[in-house]
């Protein structure tokens, strides 16, 4: 059986692209390159402590972003969760896990059953508008980048 690309595949090919490979926006004649958005959703969970950081009031403030981090983990379980339920190989330690399982599922997509294909579609683009609006991005803005 060969394998066909589908409108399912399309769409997570688009949107794994934009978690995982740097995103470049041309601005005013120049090219900007910002990280992908699962990286700019990690930075945005966990605030720096180094330099350029706004010295805050002393307070009860915790010290990263709650809602990026259950983002990040919501990402994090389901991007295992389709690992597992596809029975993948795991990538190389030394590879970001989360981008590189992701990379495979993009692959994998235009193999699976249609049904399949449309689910794993589905969850994706959750991802992607979780990745997106956690780290301040506009959904919208994104889609007309692709």
């Amino acid at each position: 059986m060969t394998a066909t690309k589908t409108p399912a595949a399309d769409r997570i090919a688009g949107d794994v692209r934009q978690l995982t490979h740097p995103i470049h926006v041309a601005l005013r004649g120049r090219i900007v390159t910002h990280d992908p958005l699962l990286e700019q959703l990690r930075e945005a969970a966990v605030p720096s402590s180094g330099a350029g950081v706004v010295r805050r009031p002393p307070g009860s403030r915790p010290p990263a972003s709650l809602d990026a981090l259950d983002r990040l983990s919501g990402i994090y379980v389901g991007i295992s969760g389709w690992h597992a339920r596809l029975c993948l190989p795991s990538p190389a330690r030394h590879l970001d896990w989360q981008m590189a399982v992701l990379d495979v599922l993009a692959e994998r997509a235009r193999d699976l059953a249609p049904a399949v294909a449309e689910w794993l579609a589905v969850e994706v683009h959750g991802w992607w508008h979780d990745a997106a609006v956690g780290s301040g991005w506009k959904p919208t803005d994104l889609l007309k980048l692709r």
